[in-house]
């Protein structure tokens, strides 16, 4: 039991719990194995379309995640260039930073607990807008494209099937 209470209240599961990218690639990695697991379970579609869906949903769900890291990070990185149109850190001089590298340095040596704690949120609130954006509009144009013709390099689809296949697979 104390091993459990132990992992619940360390700080390195908190910070977890409350990173939206570490949430993105929990939720998509259970989306990966779980969607194609109950869909092999699935008793009442044959083998070929229990084959396929579950393959697609892998490969979509597989594809989905690394477009989503591949647009992440980069957004993350640049997220401290909107800081300065926060009216209420207008005062702090780290918002004001031209590299990330600078802004770093100088939220290291901010001293102003509450303005760090402000600077914190205003990030990870620009980092979940952006996830949802990305997530909702931007993986699954991007998948899209993709899914075809990967499909058709596993010969798990023929070229004249895309247009007839009516299975819709959202994120």
């Amino acid at each position: 039991m104390s091993l459990v209470v132990n992992f619940l209240t360390n700080p390195n599961t908190a910070n977890f719990v409350q990173n939206s990218s570490l949430q993105v690639i929990s939720e998509g990695c259970l989306k990966a194995i779980g969607r194609p697991a109950f869909t092999l379970l699935d008793k009442t579609a044959g083998e070929k379309e229990k084959k396929y869906s579950a393959s697609r949903e892998l490969i979509y769900q597989s594809l989905s995640i690394f477009s989503y890291f591949a647009l992440i990070f980069p957004i993350r990185k640049n997220t401290f260039r909107l800081l300065k149109h926060f009216p209420q850190l207008k005062d702090c001089d780290a918002v004001y930073a031209k590299t990330s590298e600078e802004f770093k340095n100088k939220l290291k040596t901010l001293k102003d607990s509450e303005v760090k704690t402000k600077i914190g949120g205003a990030q990870e609130l620009m980092s979940i807008i952006a996830s949802g954006i990305i997530l909702a509009v931007i993986a699954p144009r991007i998948v899209n494209k993709i899914i075809h013709p990967v499909m058709q390099k596993l010969d798990l689809e023929k070229k004249d099937e895309q247009k007839n296949t009516n299975v819709d697979i959202k994120i």
